[in-house]
């Protein structure tokens, strides 16, 4: 009797540590799982935080970053902006006005100023109300180059020659001079060109005639 009671206690001592190793084994392995999943979900949220960061950082639409104020560790922010400044560069230019009236192209023979057919103009100063300055032009020469040649405009409404408006040359081909300064008659008038050589015998040539006229 005595050994069956000893070998039932053993047998209930034995099952006892064999739930208790079961039951030990359990907890352990539920408390290693407990453990482990926090940390695969922390590796997976790094990972996460990570590739956030990398989108954020290859963003071209970053305008503020912040920096420590170093008042109570609160942050403020700092705004960039690049400001592009247009300069205009103001070309002032002062051009005189310059008008020019033809009047043409003759030849004469005279030793005395006489009308160069067909050279004549009409002008109104009154077109012409800021004058600074008018001038009379033409290209003189006489043939073979024989003597001096002169040319002059004749205020034919006013009768008298154009004060300053007289030109000469020495050529064998067209020599362009010009007049002083000359004044035109008040309103409208009519001119004429004439011309003359110091030797009667040859032309004198009076090519591309014309009034210059110099505006304010």
């Amino acid at each position: 009797m005595l050994s069956k009671l000893l070998t039932k206690i053993g047998l209930a001592i034995l099952v006892l540590v064999i739930f208790d190793l079961a039951y030990i084994n359990w907890w352990v392995l539920s408390e290693s799982k407990k453990v482990k999943e926090p940390e695969g979900q922390s590796v997976r949220a790094s990972i996460v935080q990570a590739k956030d960061k990398n989108t954020a950082s290859s963003s071209p639409i970053a305008i503020s970053s912040p920096e420590p104020s170093g008042e109570g560790g609160q942050a403020k922010t700092v705004e960039t902006r690049t400001v592009v400044e247009k300069q205009t560069q103001v070309v002032v230019q002062n051009a005189q006005k310059e008008v020019f009236i033809p009047i043409g192209a003759g030849s004469i023979k005279s030793g005395s100023y006489a009308d160069v057919g067909g050279l004549e103009v009409s002008i109104d100063t009154d077109k012409y109300p800021a004058i600074a300055s008018a001038v009379f032009e033409a290209g003189l020469w006489s043939d073979g180059g024989n003597g001096k040649v002169w040319a002059q405009l004749y205020n034919v409404s006013d009768k008298h020659p154009v004060w300053f408006s007289e030109i000469s040359a020495s050529s064998a081909t067209s020599k362009f001079v010009s007049s002083l300064n000359i004044t035109l008659g008040k309103g409208l008038r009519t001119y004429k060109v004439q011309a003359k050589g110091d030797q009667s015998d040859f032309y004198v040539h009076v090519e591309n005639a014309r009034i210059k006229i110099t505006l304010k």
